[in-house]
């Protein structure tokens, strides 16, 4: 007889919200970043850069993946994820000020 009584049931649910839990701070799953972790993502940008660089990059806008809810930013998590990795090499430019002077975004 065992003197310790194991409910398999709630050994599977605590452990499914701690999967869950890592999974999300891991950026592996989630449908939505905050700011916050935008700029965790960003290797810690200000907000004011990320909105500049990243909110009002071309395809950000075009692609709706980011979405400003009252005065707070939101963005698709996946599709953020791909799209830095993807746009990496031109994240320096200003894009907030492009659409400012007029110029052209592919």
């Amino acid at each position: 007889m065992s003197l310790i009584e194991i409910n398999k049931n709630e050994v599977r649910k605590i452990l499914k919200e701690i999967l869950k839990e890592i999974l999300e701070e891991e950026g592996l799953i989630g449908l939505i970043w905050k700011m916050e972790r935008m700029q965790l993502e960003c290797g810690g940008q200000s907000k004011d850069w990320i909105v500049d660089h990243i909110c009002h990059h071309p395809y950000v806008v075009r692609h709706e993946l980011a979405s400003k809810d009252g005065k707070s930013w939101i963005f698709k998590a996946k599709r953020m994820d791909e799209f830095i990795d993807m746009y990496f090499p031109e994240l320096h430019i200003n894009h907030k000020n492009e659409q400012k002077r007029g110029v052209k975004n592919a």
